[in-house]
């Protein structure tokens, strides 16, 4: 099993459950890691048989700048199902940060793996 990935891809999106995270967009960090079988890409060195990671990438921002989800846990799952939506990609995890979390400086971030069985 072959591996890709996405990582520090920064998307702005509204998220948490305060009054102000409802009304101002908060930029996230995201690290995206993607399961595959690379078999027929590596014999074929042909797209067609790959993850498009830059489509990938693409779906992601599309998914996250359109949301506007309380909870990171219900977000990362949103990503993960859209990730899981491309049929070369078997399972993914999926990092994310919330940098305006802590008021003190910390790195809040949630993470969750998502295969095809457990969605």
């Amino acid at each position: 099993m072959e591996k890709i990935f996405i990582g520090n891809l920064k998307i702005s999106a509204v998220i948490g459950t305060l009054e102000h995270e409802r009304h101002t967009p908060q930029e996230l960090c995201f690290d995206l890691e993607l399961c595959c079988d690379g078999t027929a890409a590596a014999i074929s060195d042909d797209l067609h048989d790959a993850v498009d990671y830059s489509a990938v990438e693409a779906a992601v921002v599309k998914t996250v700048s359109g949301s506007s989800f309380f909870l990171l846990e219900a977000l990362t799952r949103s990503v993960g199902e859209t990730i899981l939506s491309f049929p070369q990609v078997l399972s993914c995890t999926v990092r994310v940060a919330k940098p305006a979390a802590s008021r003190y400086g910390a790195l809040i971030s949630y993470q969750a793996a998502f295969d095809r069985s457990r969605g």
